[in-house]
């Protein structure tokens, strides 16, 4: 008995064509690996551009710090001299910020960049000082300083003034400790213990990237900000009280008590992390389509399953052999999709090139059925069948939450279509060998 031919056995195609999927496998990750490669391209030339501007800004302050000269005897009696920090929060903190966007290029890669026009008061209270401190060590009242964090130094414009109880605070370069913030700059602002409260102001020019935020420091801490931008997020540990979004600008209210941050209002020696529960808003830039063409390569497989599938089922009811080869070109065409979806993404909208490339695809494969099958009506029904496809995966991409409930019954009325269509077929009879004619005698 002969060997059945592979165009005889319906049953050798399939497995084939199974072993053929997951060999393209490895396609399908090399473009995933692409898109990663792409999305770290675009990273790096907005940091590149954020890095000569401003980078994202986070405003801690302000601070006040008041030095406390004290003594200590050593073991060998030796009497050592050291000074101490005493830090205090303000009660208020009030911060306007007013943001004017722009977007920069760096070849086809888009940064959103801003400059934000800060108003900040703050009320400290009359610094008071544990009785043990008053009595053991010497305060340091003419050294008292403000200090006042921010995140990227490059994005200073100007400080048109700084002012702390009615006198004018010139900025210094630099930290007087290390203790608070890691970056920002120092007032001095020498202090009499006759003082009550010290108000503070401070009106500055800022340059930043995406995003602005602001560490709660005060024990009721006030912030507004606007801008003429119509994307915003607000992120952070808190969300706005009030809001107005338009198409075109925002405007957003902020009230945060101290009792909603673990923070104390004075304390000596090192605190970190005072910029743990900022807040803030982030202007976004629609930058999507490297996230949506990941999750579009992440169901490349079921993609490529179902497309063959219909090719077999229109293999068995139509008895049109397609041959593994067909097979393995309609595979890649269809990985193709993804590397073209990618690269026109990064020059129009990922929707208008979703339906460009798609529609490309489409006719490929559809052109190349009829070229194979020499019936343009076979031709059309897998141009309609991948088409449904691509409006499946298309819904799937743009219902993120419910990707997973819409996916499971999509492949569900799928198997039922498949188990419907192919509920007559003797499959112990398909691909069964052809009666051989009897040999001639020569």
């Amino acid at each position: 008995m002969k060997t059945q031919s592979l165009k005889d056995s319906i049953m050798l195609r399939m497995i084939i064509v199974a072993l053929l999927g997951i060999v393209l496998q490895v396609p399908i990750s090399l473009v995933g690996g692409l898109i990663s490669e792409r999305e770290r391209t675009h990273d790096s030339a907005v940091t590149e551009v954020t890095e000569k501007w401003g980078q994202r800004q986070t405003i801690t302050g302000p601070i006040l710090s008041i030095p406390i000269k004290r003594t200590s005897k050593a073991k060998d009696g030796a009497i050592r001299t050291f000074v101490e920090l005493a830090h205090f929060l303000p009660d208020n903190l009030t911060l306007n910020a007013r943001l004017s966007p722009e977007i920069r290029y760096r070849g086809i890669y888009r940064a959103v960049l801003y400059n934000a026009q800060l108003g900040i008061e703050a009320d400290f209270p009359k610094p008071l000082l544990p009785e043990n401190v008053l009595s053991e060590g010497e305060v340091l009242w003419k050294n008292a300083f403000i200090t006042f964090g921010i995140s990227d130094l490059k994005g200073i414009r100007s400080i048109s003034s700084a002012t702390c109880g009615g006198r004018p605070l010139t900025p210094e370069p630099g930290l007087q400790t290390q203790d608070l913030v890691q970056a920002g700059f120092t007032f001095r602002a020498p202090l009499s213990p006759e003082e009550d409260t010290l108000h503070f102001a401070l009106d500055a020019s800022v340059n930043g990237s995406e995003e602005l935020r602001i560490a709660p420091l005060g024990k009721q801490t006030s912030v507004t900000a606007r801008s003429s931008w119509g994307d915003p997020s607000f992120i952070g540990d808190f969300l706005p009280e009030k809001r107005e979004i338009t198409d075109s600008s925002f405007s957003a209210s902020w009230n945060v008590l101290h009792l909603n941050r673990n923070l104390p209002q004075a304390w000596t020696g090192v605190q970190r992390g005072l910029d743990r529960s900022s807040f803030g808003v982030k202007l976004i830039l629609p930058v999507d389509e490297y996230q949506k063409s990941s999750r579009a390569v992440k169901y490349a497989i079921m993609f490529i399953a179902l497309t063959f599938l219909a090719f077999t089922i229109i293999d068995v009811l139509t008895e049109s052999p397609f041959h593994p080869i067909h097979y393995s070109l309609v595979g890649f065409a269809l990985i193709l999709f993804f590397v073209l979806l990618l690269s026109m993404s990064e020059h129009m909208s990922f929707n208008l090139s979703y339906f460009s490339a798609g529609a490309a695809i489409v006719l490929i494969i559809s052109l190349y059925t009829r070229g194979v099958t020499r019936r343009w009506r076979l031709a059309a029904a897998v141009a309609g069948i991948i088409t449904a496809l691509y409006g499946f995966l298309f819904v799937l991409l743009q219902l993120e939450d419910y990707a997973l409930l819409l996916g499971s019954i999509g492949l569900s009325i799928s198997l039922a279509l498949v188990m419907y269509l192919t509920r007559g077929i003797d499959w112990f009879g398909i691909g069964a060998q052809k009666q051989s004619e009897p040999e001639r005698i020569s």
